[in-house]
């Protein structure tokens, strides 16, 4: 095998060239020992500089917290992780002298991140400085992550199975011989059974968790509707776990604070984003989203369901109707807004750097269908909610310019990792 690495010895060479011109110090080297670095330093203060890039203790923090756990095992976590932030800053020193940020797909990379990081902002302060959470909600969280349930349940399928259930439990048959029927070979124990806290249960099913509440150890509840049939359920066992220590119960209270707040702050969200669509008005062009469709579905749908659900067709005769020719599809209209238009070239400009985390139901041609969109709606208040921000000035804030700078150094990293991998070719 052999390992061709021409353009590799080029990027590695100004790379190290880099590390012995720019050179690297630490100011507070010593402080990095610490158990907990924001303690000793404040957040603006410098703990490496690679060149015209300072790291400051803020950068480091955000990073060590969120970065990779292996490091963290290390007795000298904060220095092999510092040194980690040290080689993305000499390469992506190196790219910006190569001009990578200049290279299309990662200015529009780079484009995203701040759009979403000034919508942050948005929110920051119009969403998250409203959300309050009481001691009171904190306490009621804490006992409901704590109270564990042990539940049965008996199934019917139909309105006559679950009469036929009632009858034999008003005629003395037991719950438990009842349960013990609906045991079918492709029936098994989970089916009908569920051993879950409170918190859990009120996430999952919070309507059931409401009757559970109200439901004594042992006793059998009266039939509940669904929309895939009736349930009777029995609580057979409820008991609540004991905190044996105080750093147990703070992480159980900061677990409660946080969930408490991301459900407040997700309500009032999607109050904000009903209110915005409200007055934008948006409405998806039907000739827009067929062309779509049948765009996306080449590359994500299988030849076989391609063909079957007749997608080729409908956009030929899509593209026949409104006179155009799949070179220049990009201009079609995809939404009509208020103030606005928006084409199937923009939203696929949104789409393709975030194509790798976009999964589809592709069950049939109706789920597959809904799936785009959901998408296109969730394009539209991207959309939306970036040109609210950049108008409110938002992209303008200290956090904003800051956090910007993080993220496009790492973006222009990444960019030159990615052409010293591609660029080694292997025979």
């Amino acid at each position: 095998m052999k390992i061709y690495h021409s353009i590799a010895y080029k990027n590695i060479y100004s790379f190290l060239l880099l590390i012995i011109c720019l050179g690297t110090s630490y100011p507070f080297q010593n402080n990095l020992k610490s158990q907990d670095l924001t303690n000793d330093l404040k957040l603006d203060e410098i703990v490496a500089s690679v060149g015209p890039i300072n790291i400051t203790a803020e950068e480091f923090s955000n990073s060590y917290e969120f970065g990779p756990a292996f490091v963290k095992r290390k007795s000298d976590s904060k220095i092999r992780h510092l040194n980690y932030m040290i080689n993305e800053k000499l390469l992506a020193l190196d790219g910006y002298s190569g001009n990578i940020d200049g290279n299309d797909e990662v200015a529009s990379i780079i484009k995203d991140f701040e759009n979403d990081l000034a919508t942050e902002e948005m929110f920051k302060e119009n969403i998250l400085k409203n959300v309050e959470v009481s001691q009171e909600e904190i306490d009621t969280v804490i006992t409901q992550k704590q109270l564990e349930l042990d539940i049965l349940w008996l199934y019917a399928q139909n309105k006559d199975e679950k009469d036929n259930l009632i009858l034999d439990l008003n005629n003395g048959v037991t719950f438990d011989s009842l349960y013990q029927l609906q045991f079918e070979d492709s029936i098994y124990l989970d089916d009908r059974s569920m051993k879950i806290n409170r918190f859990q249960l009120g996430k999952k099913n919070p309507e059931f968790a409401e009757i559970i509440d109200t439901l004594p150890i042992g006793q059998v509840s009266v039939p509940i509707k669904a929309n895939d049939g009736w349930y009777i359920f029995k609580l057979i066992n409820a008991w609540q776990n004991i905190i044996t220590t105080e750093a147990e119960m703070t992480r159980l209270k900061q677990e409660s604070i946080n969930w408490l707040k991301k459900k407040k702050m997700d309500k009032l969200s999607d109050d904000y984003v009903h209110k915005l669509l409200l007055d934008q008005n948006p409405i998806i062009k039907r000739p827009g989203f067929n062309i779509l469709r049948a765009y996306l579905g080449i590359y994500n749908l299988t030849k076989e369901k391609y063909d079957e659900w007749n997608l080729s067709e409908t956009l030929n005769k899509t593209l026949k109707e409104l006179q155009v020719t799949k070179d220049n599809i990009g201009r079609v209209l995809l939404i009509k807004l208020k103030h606005g238009l928006i084409t199937i070239e923009e939203f696929l400009n949104w789409y393709k750097n975030r194509s790798q985390y976009i999964k589809f139901n592709k069950t049939n041609l109706q789920s597959f269908s809904n799936s785009v969109e959901s998408l296109v709606w969730r394009m539209v208040r991207d959309k939306l909610f970036t040109g609210q921000a950049y108008e409110r000035n938002y992209h303008t804030t200290e956090s904003f310019t800051k956090q910007a700078e993080w993220w496009k150094d790492k973006i222009v990293y990444s960019g030159v990792k990615k052409e010293i991998v591609e660029s080694v070719e292997l025979e």
